[in-house]
């Protein structure tokens, strides 16, 4: 027998590693409810304020544009003066700071800066707000800013808006910063030796110096108190007329100009909300606590006829519906075609007099109306008191108020305690359950607003320790998925389902303004604030949870862009909260086609479409890894294409 002493025999390596090359694209949208390791690779944990650009490609969402003027804005403080007229030169690191004291309370809802440029002016500049702290910059109040293209040469006052619209006191000091945006230089401001209230800083703001002047600005304040209701008409002329009903008034908006007109003051001041219905060339409303009103486009009456008060409101072939507010089962309606006229007995309890579980909501879907009450639904068939037939509807869930019910050509969407409804007429999809954790987490579900708008379905939320609606989860309805968490949602009302001309109107819950939504010619601002686009991955595994792994290359590719700006790039491995991000130019920057170049003459071609950087990598070995793209600013989009990452796995021991 012979030994095996001696003889040399290979011994297997345990620190072997495969690599593969895995391209991905984030096609499945986002799910924040499922257990890490159950999110595969294409799919997100998180986006905030994206939208797809194409299936996969997340680009930064279009925000808010100014639409009406608030009620009551004014100048609340200014300054003015000339004397000792000079100017400060600004940029991202040199930065001024204006001491104001405001002389009567309210919402500050615009600044004007006086600001020409200087030499090669590049960049966005900022506009913000502080409260005071020990004379200096303290909190951010809110934020805006001023394109580079509307600064010219000569010094002009510019205006800058803001949707946070924050409150300010009698007598409260607050700071007017204006700053360039990352990168920003070649601006000037005016100054003036008036008094010298000023503060600058060479270090973006880290430190600051008493300047011998102050700023030429002026701060405007507008009357508090958030929209109540919306409704844009579209007449039978041609004419397009939005109503907005604030305070104790409606108001008609000079499209053009964006200017008020009050059609109707008096009204009741303890109203909350506003409904209204546009039927035969006529806008009818309703708020709960009087008679219905009609706006003929010429003068408001109030229909003193109609036999209850009301604060519901829908029109349903040919007639006119209605809630009962004192007894919450009833609807009345008018007569067919009718709506000043009543009859005694056209009316319906739903389902039964005096029951526990009032309406608070009507919807209709192929020719059905549907009689939501908190806990459940109804729905009503026929056409008139001879045929009308009320049942029970097939989903028994109901919704909270008028706002969280929005409906289409194809179905109902509608909020409850335990999600977002799609009800076709017969069965509830709950579109919330891609971040039901989150959704049940809203402690007040209360003031939620649904909207529609180009294949997506808008719900508007107040989140935790907020005061108002802030957030807005978005809905991709053409693709099924959850798209987006918005944020910097500052709405109370929409109008949007029965537009005919593709607008999306968000009204204020802060002041009486509204402002056009996602319009094709926004450049990437909400009202001119910055948007915080960002995407975060699960800590992917990529199928090996229980094998050490590493990333040499990470190759992520994103859309060029005309400016010369980053996106943050970054990971983080194995659930670590911090993440370790580097900066990733997305600005082209060589030769480029028919520029009078020569062939073969050295010069490089830089492409215009993509950008790949060749340089990322993910350092050490981990069991899972999170990728994470971040860009904060204002008019400075960003598209996230996809990834190429080459996984280097170690064999199991």
């Amino acid at each position: 027998m012979l030994s095996r002493r001696g003889y040399r025999t290979p011994i297997p390596t345990t620190t072997t590693r495969k690599a593969q090359t895995k391209q991905i694209s984030f096609k499945d949208g986002v799910d924040t409810y499922k257990d890490n390791d159950d999110v595969p690779a294409t799919q997100l944990v998180a986006a905030y304020d994206a939208r797809f650009a194409k299936i996969g490609r997340y680009r930064t969402r279009k925000g808010l544009d100014r639409y009406s003027v608030p009620v009551g804005e004014a100048i609340d403080v200014q300054l003015t003066s000339t004397a000792g007229a000079s100017t400060y030169s600004l940029s991202d690191t040199l930065i001024g700071a204006q001491k104001l004291t405001i002389v009567a309370g309210a919402r500050a809802t615009r600044i004007d800066v006086r600001i020409k440029t200087d030499t090669s002016p590049v960049g966005m500049v900022l506009v913000e707000v502080y409260d005071n702290d020990s004379g200096a910059p303290g909190n951010l109040l809110c934020r805006s800013s001023i394109r580079a293209a509307d600064i010219s040469s000569a010094f002009a006052y510019l205006p800058v808006y803001f949707v946070e619209a924050p409150t300010v006191t009698t007598s409260q000091v607050v700071w007017v910063v204006v700053r360039g945006q990352t990168g920003a230089s070649g601006y000037l401001l005016s100054t003036n030796t008036a008094a010298t209230n000023a503060l600058t800083s060479t270090d973006n703001g880290v430190s600051w110096t008493a300047a011998a002047f102050d700023f030429n600005v002026k701060l405007y304040t507008s009357t508090s108190g958030g929209v109540k209701g919306v409704y844009r008409s579209y007449r039978p002329n041609g004419q397009k007329v939005s109503v907005m009903f604030a305070g104790t008034s409606a108001y008609t908006i000079n499209d053009g100009t964006g200017a008020t007109t009050a059609i109707k003051t008096g009204l009741s001041g303890s109203a909350t909300h506003y409904r209204a219905q546009m039927v035969q060339d006529a806008l009818y409303w309703v708020n709960g606590l009087e008679k219905p009103y009609k706006y003929d486009f010429s003068a408001v009456t109030q229909i003193t006829a109609a036999p209850y008060v009301p604060s519901l409101i829908i029109e349903h072939k040919g007639l006119l519906f209605f809630n009962d507010v004192d007894d919450k089962t009833r609807i009345f309606y008018s007569n067919f075609a009718d709506y000043g006229t009543y009859t005694s007995t056209d009316f319906i309890y739903v389902p039964a007099p005096k029951s526990y579980d009032g309406l608070t909501a009507f919807a209709k879907l192929n020719g059905v109306l549907y009689l939501f009450a908190r806990r459940n639904k109804f729905q009503l068939y026929g056409a008139d008191n001879v045929t009308f037939f009320l049942d029970e509807a097939t989903s028994q869930r109901g919704t909270f108020s008028q706002e969280s019910v929005v409906f289409d050509a194809n179905y109902i969407y509608h909020a409850d305690s335990d999600g977002i409804w799609q009800f076709n007429g017969t069965d509830d999809k709950n579109l919330a359950l891609p971040f039901l954790e989150d959704y049940l987490a809203i402690s007040d579900k209360t003031s939620m607003q649904l909207e529609v708008y180009n294949n997506r379905l808008y719900a508007f939320y107040t989140p935790a320790g907020a005061a108002d609606n802030t957030e807005c989860f978005v809905i991709n309805l053409a693709l099924g998925k959850y798209e987006s968490l918005d944020r910097g949602a500052i709405v109370g009302r929409t109008f949007s389902r029965y537009a005919q001309d593709d607008i999306f109107i968000q009204a204020s819950n802060r002041v009486a303004a509204l402002y056009y939504s996602e319009l094709n010619s926004n450049d990437y601002h909400n009202l001119g604030d910055v948007i915080s686009y960002e995407l975060r991955t699960a800590y992917n595994h990529f199928d090996t949870p229980g094998q050490m792994k590493r990333i040499p290359k990470w190759r992520p590719t994103f859309d060029a862009v005309d400016g010369q700006y980053s996106i943050e790039a970054g990971y983080a491995v194995d659930g670590a909260t911090d993440a370790t991000f580097t900066a990733v130019p997305l600005g082209g920057a060589g030769a480029r086609y028919d520029t009078g170049l020569r062939y073969d003459d050295g010069s490089v071609y830089v492409g215009t479409l993509t950008i790949s950087p060749t340089d990322l990598l993910v350092s050490g070995t981990f069991k899972r890894v999170q990728r994470r793209y971040k860009h904060t600013a204002a008019r400075e989009p960003v598209e996230v294409d996809s990834e190429v990452l080459t996984l280097e796995t170690q064999r199991l021991i």
